[in-house]
């Protein structure tokens, strides 16, 4: 069977719980050996709840033959600039750089309590009132990320490119490329976002995979924003778009905000919490370009699976969903 991603290696789970430790003694939090559990969901950094006398903590770290597009140093870096700009996050504690306490990349986190998975929190009748409140959260928290000195955020990033929708078409064809998988829809896609780019936007600091999955939620809403590693400097209206998907409203397809409200009240709340006022024409430009996005990431993690750099069952399954997002994409256009 193959190993899932987010599973730590047995043999050397020991010397990772002990360099877990001797990290939380050097940050006065605890001294004895943690106990490591693997979180699930992640398909590309592996995750660990870290249990000790102190409490909890977690571990985000890149396995093995992984590679993503912000290192885990910037991550660090980046996910302290968006504390102090007030959105909820979980306070980074202590990064290792490879080789280092954590053998590979990495960095230790507070614990946050609460849920991740979608359909749970779209489902469940304990999230009741957090799915009332979530809207004008995430509205907020956006707004927050957006608000991010680009010039701090430019230090820990690849500088954007003078038109932030080139730049966002010429990365993720150079990720297309790199797969070598045929897909005609992805390349008429391409063409489309080449020649329909609007107005080049003032670049800001982006979270880059802002949807459901994303977020902890606990019964009275937003507790924190997690996962950066997508993060980069951009058009503010992707991050929007990205959200609006149709493969993140998990069957609540009505509502287009993350299956959870309606665009146009977002967008007011986006605007009272100081973020700057985004056309929907714009948007549904970046929702196109969402939908091209999600599907490469299919496709990559499903050929990282068939080619041998991290065989995963997850990874193998998310190349059967890349025709969804490109029925949505191709109805956008």
């Amino acid at each position: 069977m193959a190993t899932a991603p987010e599973q730590p290696e047995a043999d050397g789970e020991a010397d990772l719980a002990g360099g877990i430790a001797a990290v939380l003694a050097e940050l006065g939090l605890a001294s004895d050996t943690p106990r490591l559990t693997a979180i699930p969901g992640g398909a590309s950094r592996q995750t660990l709840l870290v249990e000790s006398g102190a409490g909890r903590f977690v571990l985000r770290r890149d396995p093995p033959g992984a590679e993503a597009p912000v290192s885990q140093e910037a991550e660090f870096g980046l996910i302290g600039l968006a504390g102090d700009a007030g959105v909820r996050v979980a306070r980074p504690l202590h990064f290792e750089p490879h080789g280092g306490r954590f053998g590979t990349a990495g960095m230790l986190l507070e614990h946050v309590a609460g849920e991740s998975l979608a359909p749970r929190l779209l489902r469940k009748p304990e999230y009741e009132v957090a799915r009332g409140r979530l809207p004008e959260q995430l509205a907020e928290a956006l707004a927050g990320v957006h608000s991010v000195d680009p010039v701090g955020a430019a230090e820990l990033l690849p500088a954007a490119a003078g038109d932030p929708a080139l730049d966002a078409i010429e990365r993720w064809e150079a990720e297309f490329d790199a797969i070598g998988e045929p897909l005609p829809a992805i390349e008429l896609g391409l063409r489309w976002l080449l020649r329909n780019r609007p107005e080049p936007a003032e670049p800001r600091l982006l979270h880059g995979d802002f949807r459901l999955g994303n977020f902890i939620v606990d019964e009275e809403g937003l507790a924190a924003v997690i996962d950066w590693e997508l993060a980069h400097l951009g058009d503010p209206a992707e991050d929007i778009g990205w959200l609006c998907i149709r493969s993140w409203r998990f069957g609540n397809d009505d509502r287009r905000v993350a299956g959870l409200g309606d665009l146009e009240s977002f967008l007011e709340a986006y605007a009272n919490a100081g973020g700057s006022e985004i056309d929907l024409p714009r948007i549904r430009y970046w929702e196109v370009f969402a939908n091209l996005k999600w599907a490469v990431i299919c496709a990559r993690q499903a050929h990282d699976h068939l080619t041998g750099s991290r065989r995963s069952h997850e990874l193998a399954s998310l190349g059967r969903r890349i025709c969804e997002p490109e029925w949505d994409m191709l109805e956008l256009m």
